[in-house]
């Protein structure tokens, strides 16, 4: 068996990482975001949950 990501799981990477380096998403989700990107279901109320934890955060530090 390989492990060969799919084009969607290497583009819901990149995106995700990106996102990460902006301190939009929390890099602790990484994982589970890239995985909900791919697939197809993060929906709209999840991106907004996330970033604004990821905003929460910041401000905690």
């Amino acid at each position: 068996m390989t492990d060969a990501k799919s084009p969607s799981d290497v583009l819901a990477g990149k995106v995700v990482d990106r996102l990460i380096c902006a301190g939009l998403l929390r890099s602790e989700k990484r994982d589970a975001l890239v995985s909900k990107i791919a697939s197809g279901t993060l929906k709209s109320e999840d991106w907004r949950l996330e970033i604004e934890l990821s905003a929460a955060k910041g401000e905690a530090s």
